[in-house]
């Protein structure tokens, strides 16, 4: 096969480069769904080992449900804690600094849910 003269060789592909944007959103796909691994037990069955910071904490979650809440469990969460700060450093999405005393932290994820559920069926 022939190439602009060269034998065998084909042309090089064109270098893409990636938005900001898009870097940043690999690297938290990185941090939060990371790829998991297919290994094979003693027993020769084949299972995969999950390492997305979803099913890890949903995991922690159901050990301390069933009273588990052993070093493992507790490093499991940590860790997690750590993924999720650092794609916040990755979005910058730090909290403003004010001259609030003291800091209340709040799960606002199920209403949060609902508002883009109701925007969902506006459209």
């Amino acid at each position: 096969m022939k190439f602009f003269g060269m034998k065998g060789k084909r042309p090089a592909k064109p270098i893409v480069s990636k938005t900001p944007a898009e870097v940043k959103l690999d690297m938290i796909r990185d941090i939060l769904f990371p790829p998991s691994e297919s290994h094979i037990d003693k027993d020769g069955r084949k299972f995969l080992v999950d390492f997305s910071a979803d099913l890890n904490l949903d995991s922690a979650l159901s050990d301390l449900e069933d009273g588990y809440n052993d070093k493992a469990c507790q490093q499991t969460i940590k860790k997690i804690s750590n993924r999720i700060f650092e794609v916040r450093k990755i979005l910058e999405a730090h909290q403003e600094i004010t001259d609030a005393e003291y800091l209340i932290v709040d799960d606002l994820a199920e209403e949060a849910y609902e508002k883009v559920q109701a925007s969902d069926r506006e459209h």
